[in-house]
């Protein structure tokens, strides 16, 4: 069997293509996660090439069921949020002041300590117990061999940080709402070469160009990655310590996000 599927197409990935539209291919569920990192790690190299990012996106219940709310409430206005003069509104929204923002929100989080010294530093933790993350893998079925259906979509932008522009993903819970989102992935791609690589209904990860090697500044990159998803530290952690995913973070050219 080869690594992608033929149409037809279940009728959530058909919904989520004609959603986004731009060329694609769409992983067969027996594929492994070394195959598709594979084939991604090859899809950017031709993207530099021929103008275009790819970006992943898995197709699980979760996100079926999303796109039949909208196929039964707001379709229309999905639509509108996802066109050529909508993507190019929210491109046109980034700002430059990422790593403020970042910080402000930071400020935000760490604010729920109310100056116990003993809670804050029990938060913050040591630098252990991480480990390098070189490998996509929000595609994976949890505790099951496998990949859910997964789409492979060739994005034609000219910088990668404008990917996520093309996904209306943002702006609940706690997920940063779309122009703050995309002012967020371009002060990241300016100062790491990171960008959106995997892209799910509360998940993404990022592909890093420029890995942190410091411990210093893997401390203060895990603060801008607590401020964008506390999730990622709260829940997503053995030690629930920003220390943890400070030691995560030297070498590795995948990040993770998940908002519950």
């Amino acid at each position: 069997m080869g690594l992608f599927k033929e149409a037809p197409y279940s009728e959530v990935i058909q919904s989520i293509i004609d959603i986004i539209g731009c060329n694609y291919k769409v992983f067969s569920e027996k594929c492994t996660i070394d195959e598709v990192n594979q084939v991604y790690n090859e899809e950017r190299g031709r993207g530099k090439k021929e103008g275009f990012v790819p970006v992943l996106v898995p197709c699980d219940d979760m996100l079926a069921e999303w796109f039949s709310y909208c196929d039964d409430n707001d379709k229309e206005e999905i639509k509108k949020k996802t066109n050529m003069e909508q993507r190019q509104a929210i491109i046109d929204a980034a700002g430059d002041n990422g790593e403020e923002l970042l910080q402000e929100w930071y400020n935000s989080n760490i604010a729920i300590f109310n100056g116990d010294e003993d809670e804050l530093e029990d938060f913050m933790g040591t630098m252990d117990n991480g480990g390098t993350i070189d490998s996509l893998s929000a595609f994976e079925i949890y505790r099951e061999e496998g990949i859910q259906e997964t789409i492979l979509f060739e994005v034609p932008v000219d910088e990668p940080w404008k990917v996520i522009a093309w996904f209306p993903i943002g702006g609940w819970n706690e997920c940063p709402a779309p122009d703050e989102m995309i002012t967020v992935c371009r002060y990241w791609y300016k100062k790491y070469g990171a960008f959106p690589a995997v892209i799910t209904h509360d998940v993404i990860e990022f592909y890093v160009e420029r890995p942190v090697t410091n411990e210093e500044e893997a401390w203060e990159l895990a603060k801008e990655h607590y401020a964008f998803s506390n999730d990622r530290v709260d829940q997503c952690t053995a030690t629930y310590t920003l220390g943890e995913v400070a030691d995560c973070l030297i070498d590795s050219s995948v990040w993770y996000f998940w908002w519950d």
